[in-house]
């Protein structure tokens, strides 16, 4: 275990949930350096979930693309695992200079809900002056990444707020995570798709699966197939019980399961 990998460890062992925040200019390596903790928080099997509003490409883990707060609470609430959600660009939707809009309050208020939930919170932003200050206080805030030189994501300055110890790092190594460098990363406080308790990546999944493709041979990790056919089983079991169907050889229509599922 190296030394960037040991001061990540001790960072999120504070506690189940664990909030971040990574500062630096464009082109210093933020997007970067924020999957990279991803990669080592699930290589120890530390945090194991992951979600983003960052465009990602390939990944060796499932990782969610998450855009909003209505499925960022869906997300967070659906799992009793240690999860991680990373906000690429926070001093858009958490805004320092309208401390009292209505996203930065259901941010602020919904902080600390959410991570009864398991959930820790990764926030990237050019500098501190962008983010509500409300969103920085020491009873939300763990840690700190600084990333100091333009053009050089190999630089960090690692600041773990919870014991009060710092740690340069020189040559981080860059992420395998294939993201979107270009992608304009948003974050708004209600969702604008249809109410359905499946993304768009797991109704593709439960597509495949229903036209008899094999797990082995879907495009996705296998985590996250099995993860959204158990949630399908879930909900369909759910579904029965509140039409009341006691008869386990009735078939339920396409037409009902697509009004139960929200389509």
């Amino acid at each position: 275990m190296n030394r960037l990998e040991q001061f990540t460890l001790r960072m999120f062992r504070h506690g189940d949930s664990v909030a971040i925040v990574i500062f630096g200019r464009r082109g210093t390596g933020k997007t970067d350096n924020s999957l990279l903790l991803c990669e080592i928080l699930y290589s120890y099997g530390l945090v194991t979930e992951f979600a983003t509003n960052i465009r990602v490409y390939e990944s060796p883990f499932p990782i969610e693309y998450v855009t909003n707060m209505e499925d960022l609470e869906i997300w967070a609430q659906g799992s009793t695992k240690r999860k991680l959600f990373i906000l690429d660009e926070a001093g858009k939707a958490f805004k320092r200079r309208s401390p009292m809009s209505k996203l930065n309050l259901k941010i602020i208020d919904n902080l600390q809900t959410l991570r009864k939930f398991k959930l820790s919170l990764a926030l990237i932003a050019p500098d501190e002056k962008y983010i509500d200050s409300a969103g920085l206080g020491s009873d939300v805030l763990d840690g700190i990444i600084t990333k100091p030189e333009f053009k050089n994501p190999k630089k960090a300055l690692y600041h773990d707020l919870q014991i009060f110890e710092q740690e340069a790092f020189d040559n981080l190594p860059r992420t395998k995570i294939h993201f979107d460098t270009w992608d304009i990363a948003t974050f708004t406080l209600k969702s604008d798709k249809p109410k359905t308790p499946f993304s768009d990546k797991e109704l593709i999944i439960l597509e495949k699966y229903g036209s008899g493709t094999r797990r082995a041979d879907m495009p996705y990790h296998h985590e996250e197939v099995t993860r959204t056919l158990r949630k399908f089983a879930k909900l369909y079991i759910e579904y029965r019980r509140h039409k009341d169907l006691h008869d386990a050889t009735e078939v339920i229509t396409s037409k009902d399961m697509a009004r139960f599922l929200g389509n």
